[in-house]
């Protein structure tokens, strides 16, 4: 991903359509969290019409996957506010977007709770909380990790997760592309 210290490089559609494929591979490799092979399978839809029809196309090839391979990217998204990811490394996307919202900031406290919160809810659940945390701010984001774990329906918690892991997507790919 395009990113020089914390700034992410913007980019335009025309030249994304002109990337070679491993530069649009590596360039949009996170937008799924460590899931490469969404964006090898976007890379044979190109050339994109505009900035729109980019970010549809990434969201019908996740729409298209079965529930499991959806369950298997949720269970790649780092834990918000995990110390210890923190500091050995996230993905660039997710670092950029856990320091916007505060995340890396955590009180001792604030790391402690979430950290129960975390564990709790991959108890109760299997899989991590997942929340588009960008323009959040560690207020909002524990109020629906509290709300989403009085839940207590699996299958209500699996749309909720897959809900916002394409809002993560389309989020990310908003910011990174200009037309």
């Amino acid at each position: 991903m395009p990113i020089i210290g914390t700034k992410i490089l913007v980019m335009k559609i025309k030249d994304i359509n002109n990337y070679n494929s491993k530069k649009f591979i590596d360039s949009f490799k996170n937008i799924y969290e460590e899931s490469k092979f969404i964006t090898e399978h976007a890379d044979k839809k190109r050339p994109f019409k505009n900035k729109k029809e980019m970010i549809l196309v990434f969201l019908e090839l996740f729409d298209n996957l079965d529930e499991e391979t959806k369950i298997n990217i949720i269970k790649k998204h780092p834990d918000l506010a995990d110390k210890i990811k923190i500091n050995q490394g996230l993905s660039e996307l997710s670092d950029e977007e856990q320091t916007r919202s505060g995340l890396k900031d955590c009180s001792e406290e604030e790391f402690n709770l979430f950290n129960d919160l975390n564990s709790r809810f991959k108890n109760k659940f299997n899989i991590p909380f997942i929340f588009a945390v960008r323009n959040k701010n560690k207020n909002e984001i524990i109020t629906e990790f509290k709300s989403r774990l009085d839940n207590n329906d699996l299958s209500l918690e699996i749309k909720a997760s897959i809900s916002q892991v394409k809002e993560i997507a389309k989020l990310r790919l908003t910011e990174l592309i200009n037309e």
